[in-house]
């Protein structure tokens, strides 16, 4: 179900516990994946490199600072022939059918926008957070949301402005994205497993060098009705990696201790 509309863009640094099946996940569906490792020490640039498909582009790009990578950002804007980009992160793993809902979408020709739902995943990908904790209000809907698909074709001048992670998409005259009419917007029925409160590289949990990575959380969340995706049943690309691996007791009576008490801060807050 590739669409030749459609490239990816993945920015990565130390995630060689998520990257091979956040990029398996998409690679059937796009037509070029542009990935752009600003400065593993982990595993992640072998594990790319070994993904043998012409779609995907590798290029390694120093970044020290939050505006290097989001200039990085733009340069993959600059880069793509494609009418739509699609923004996948590292951590972010596509199931079967919410893949092909967003190229449905694409295919559709009804839209500029697609806003995908997320499962924030804790402790394991059978758990995710709280949907009104940490929301979005985007585009009338309220959740775990995240612009991930921009018709750069319709939206005239695309581009980024701000520091990463807080970086934004605008048109040309400064208009950003999210001010898109609501008709001219897709928002997903299916939700992506978004593992950034997980372990995310070999290297640990919390990596002072990489820009934003101390989100690892002890939470107990809710269960996860849907099926997971079907890359989890991949061969594993390290050796004693299991991404459908059960939080442990540990986690559980922490999570059950340390759960009531971020309850309660956030019904002060």
């Amino acid at each position: 179900m590739q669409n030749p509309n459609i490239t990816v863009h993945m920015i990565v640094k130390n995630e060689d516990q998520w990257v091979y099946y956040a990029l398996m996940s998409i690679l059937p569906y796009a037509h070029k994946i542009l990935l752009t490792d600003t400065g593993s020490t982990d595993n992640t640039v072998s594990i790319i490199k070994n993904i043998h498909s012409p779609k995907i582009l590798y290029e390694k790009v120093a970044c020290d600072t939050r505006e290097k990578v989001s200039a990085v950002r733009q340069k993959q804007i600059e880069k793509t022939q494609t009418p739509w980009i699609w923004v996948v992160d590292g951590d972010e793993i596509y199931t079967e059918v919410g893949a092909k809902e967003v190229v449905q979408a694409v295919a559709s020709d009804k839209f500029k926008i697609i806003v995908v739902r997320r499962y924030d995943l804790l402790g394991d990908v059978y758990h995710k957070q709280v949907s009104s904790v940490g929301a979005y209000n985007l585009f009338g809907a309220k959740g775990h949301l995240l612009v991930r698909l921009i018709n750069k074709d319709l939206i005239s001048g695309l581009n980024v402005r701000g520091s990463y992670p807080q970086e934004g998409y605008y048109d040309g005259e400064g208009n950003s994205v999210l001010e898109t009419p609501r008709d001219d917007v897709y928002i997903t029925d299916k939700s992506l497993y978004h593992a950034m409160y997980l372990t995310r590289s070999s290297r640990g949990a919390n990596l002072r060098s990489v820009f934003n990575r101390s989100k690892y959380k002890i939470e107990k969340g809710l269960s996860i009705a849907d099926d997971l995706p079907s890359v989890f049943s991949l061969p594993s690309p390290l050796p004693g990696l299991n991404p459908a691996k059960r939080r442990g007791f540990v986690y559980e009576t922490l999570a059950t201790f340390i759960t009531p008490i971020k309850n309660l801060k956030r019904r002060l807050l």
